[in-house]
């Protein structure tokens, strides 16, 4: 008894003994990730201003302001960062998301902003977004960007035909759901600095929807509606060199251009709308043209039809440089060769053709039985004599072929 007891009595010194090591071990340790984390933080805190903000600015703003609890100097900094990105998909509410907005916009400081992000999925109040344009214009934000999937109970983005901003640089609405833009019409002098627009779902209604912005060097209109007379689409536009045409589901019949400097021009549609100038001349020469098309499937009695379209597209942009044309075009083109014979070819200045191959099983559009029996290789045994037409008159051009993903350009 008295050895069970010894031992007993020893067994439980020992253990004391490690017990106490381990506390001992863990405050060492405690104190030093205090010492870590107050010299991180004296880190953050030696840091010029102008730093921390430019860090702030990369985040998204819940992100930036959660960084208030890193030292006192980074309390207030976000406040302060000439950047807001709010995006809803990190919140578990849209509720939640509205409310931050709400708090983050009145809490900020009044300082200028460079650039505003608003992504947010769901139906979209008309308060939420007209709080958030509103804020932005008030400090004279550079670049705005809403990015929304629908809006409740408002048919039309918060920007109205009175509003101005000498400041505002670029702009980009984007929406799965169509809604109407009452400051796209004419006048002078409402955002005269605007250098870039792009424009997603917008109900475009004005016969003349850009020439009030003077500036402006780069459009893009994807999946836009026209409420016009005769569906005819006008870009007067004296600074633009960027065009992008996307209207895979809406009708275009011609697009009138008033558009001295412009260089690029890329165009995927339903149809091969007429263009025409203003001023009745030839387009400028183009460095760069793509033409895409997609319709689902082309009936045979609207084949020659649309031939013929994209023949007239072609003389119209006949000064480029660089064409770039997609597989679908390349069986539309093979579709009557005997025509090819009788026309010459458009491009006398071309420099570089680029045919894309990608997404070759377009080219079902035309022809759906042939385009399936021998696919890839049957769209191949086309190319030469559509590179051959397209390149009559520009004997010196370089091809390229580019093949769908695992194969080699050409």
């Amino acid at each position: 008894m008295r050895v069970e007891l010894h031992t007993n009595m020893a067994a439980k010194r020992i253990h004391e003994q490690e017990t106490e090591t381990d506390h001992v071990e863990t405050i060492k340790k405690l104190r030093k990730e205090e010492e870590t984390n107050t010299t991180m933080a004296d880190r953050l805190t030696d840091m010029p201003e102008s730093l921390q903000l430019h860090i702030l600015s990369f985040l998204e703003t819940r992100h930036a302001v959660q960084t208030s609890v890193l030292s006192k100097s980074w309390i207030s900094s976000w406040t302060y960062v000439p950047v807001l990105n709010f995006g809803s998909y990190g919140f578990k509410k849209l509720s939640d998301f509205d409310k931050f907005v709400f708090d983050a916009l009145s809490l900020r400081e009044p300082v200028k902003l460079d650039k505003l992000t608003f992504n947010r999925h769901g139906s979209c109040s008309a308060k939420i977004l007209k709080k958030v344009f509103d804020y932005a214009f008030l400090h004279g934000v550079k670049e705005l960007e809403a990015d929304i999937t629908r809006s409740r109970a408002c048919k039309g983005w918060p920007i109205w035909s009175h509003s101005s901003s000498d400041s505002l640089t670029s702009l980009t609405l984007r929406s799965n759901y169509n809604m109407g833009c009452l400051f796209l019409e004419p006048r002078s002098g409402s955002f005269k600095n605007l250098t870039s627009l792009h424009l997603k779902r917008v109900i475009i209604s004005d016969l003349d929807p850009f020439s009030g912005f003077p500036a402006l060097e780069k459009l893009r209109l994807a999946y836009c509606t026209l409420n016009t007379c005769g569906y005819v689409l006008n870009v007067h536009s004296q600074q633009l060199s960027e065009l992008t045409i996307l209207m895979y589901n809406q009708h275009v019949n011609c697009i009138e251009l008033k558009t001295p400097k412009l260089r690029c021009f890329e165009y995927h549609g339903v149809k091969f709308p007429r263009l025409t100038r203003h001023d009745q001349g030839g387009l400028p020469v183009l460095e760069t043209v793509v033409i895409g098309y997609n319709n689902g499937f082309c009936p045979q009695n609207q084949e020659k039809i649309m031939f013929d379209n994209l023949l007239l597209m072609f003389n119209a942009l006949c000064n480029a440089r660089s064409l770039t044309i997609v597989s679908s075009i390349v069986r539309l083109v093979s579709l009557f060769p005997d025509e090819l014979v009788n026309r010459c070819s458009p491009f006398g200045n071309l420099k570089c053709l680029k045919v894309d191959l990608r997404f070759f099983h377009y080219g079902k559009l035309f022809d759906a039985t042939y385009c399936s029996r021998r696919g890839l290789s049957g769209l191949l045994e086309l190319l030469p004599g559509v590179i051959a037409y397209l390149l009559q008159r520009s004997r010196g051009a370089k091809y390229t072929i580019i093949c769908p993903h695992g194969l080699m350009s050409i």
